[in-house]
């Protein structure tokens, strides 16, 4: 039998050693990044600094001068041009649209996803309907104008519309398929999950499918954590059993599928975004493909 390659994470990028012992995070970034402080410290909020391969993310955290600082490849990629930043639409309707929300953007709010849109269409008008975490990426939907937004308001309040994610997670799932109703802030919740590929050796991961019937805050991530599987690259709903991948850069979810009816003609439509680079990069880092 053909043995597999050991795990191994996507390579830090290291920067030059450091000049001064007592020299903070923050700055040790700026200096050889040649960013602004506003760019190093979104970095850094992001959680993609290491020092001793160790996750650090305080800009004051001390460094001395045999310290090692890395970055994820992401931080240091060269930084895409305007079109290379424009947001893919899965549908775009008179009434609405379905965006892919990347990873790391806030779906609303200052310097989100929705400000993003109305400067990339022109549509001062967009609103969002839903919300997904800064972390998750996927399939989120915007009304064009009031009667919209209503209506597909409507339709998530009634349980009526579809939401399908995929995650990645530590450990394996107690059943192949499965239904949480842990109650989240005292309000009913329902997750149906499904494991679609699992590895069962030290450290063990899954790859799970999860609909949800509700839409409690982050209750995938509450529902996962609360059987013993939190979401990879999750930093506030965590177990020991996390600590087995601390190279993984944001919480692995991935909003994959929408199912709606129009606002306005009633037809039922799918959106669905393609599970994006870096989810489907660490399922072959995991051997969950």
């Amino acid at each position: 039998m053909k043995r597999r390659p050991p795990r191994t994470a996507p390579a830090l990028h290291r920067l030059p050693p450091v000049r001064r012992n007592g020299t903070f995070l923050l700055d040790h970034l700026v200096e050889h990044l040649g960013l602004s402080r506003r760019a190093a410290k979104s970095l850094l909020d992001d959680r993609m600094a290491f020092v001793n391969g160790r996750r650090i993310w305080m800009a004051k955290h001390l460094l001395q001068t045999r310290d090692v600082v890395e970055l994820l490849p992401d931080a240091v990629a060269p930084q895409k041009t305007a079109a290379q930043n424009r947001v893919r639409l899965l549908i775009d309707d008179p009434a609405f649209l379905v965006a892919d929300k990347p990873p790391r953007l806030l779906a609303t709010g200052e310097k989100s996803l929705e400000v993003r849109l109305r400067d990339q269409l022109e549509l001062p008008t967009l609103r969002a309907v839903h919300r997904l975490d800064k972390d998750t990426s996927g399939c989120l939907l915007f009304a064009k104008n009031n009667e919209a937004r209503r209506a597909l308001i409507n339709q998530f309040e009634k349980g009526q519309v579809v939401k399908i994610y995929h995650a990645l997670v530590a450990g394996n799932l107690p059943a192949k398929e499965m239904d949480i109703r842990t109650r989240i802030d005292n309000l009913p919740a329902v997750s149906h999950a499904r494991q679609v590929s699992a590895q069962i050796k030290s450290p063990r991961c899954a790859h799970v499918i999860v609909s949800i019937d509700t839409g409690r805050t982050h209750q995938i991530r509450i529902h996962l954590h609360h059987i013993g599987d939190p979401i990879l690259g999750d930093r506030q709903y965590f177990s020991p059993l996390s600590t087995a991948f601390p190279e993984v850069p944001r919480q692995m979810l991935h909003a994959y599928e929408l199912r709606f009816r129009h606002p306005v003609s009633g037809k039922p439509l799918t959106a669905i975004a393609p599970l994006p680079k870096d989810f489907r990069t660490w399922m072959r880092t995991l051997r969950l493909t």
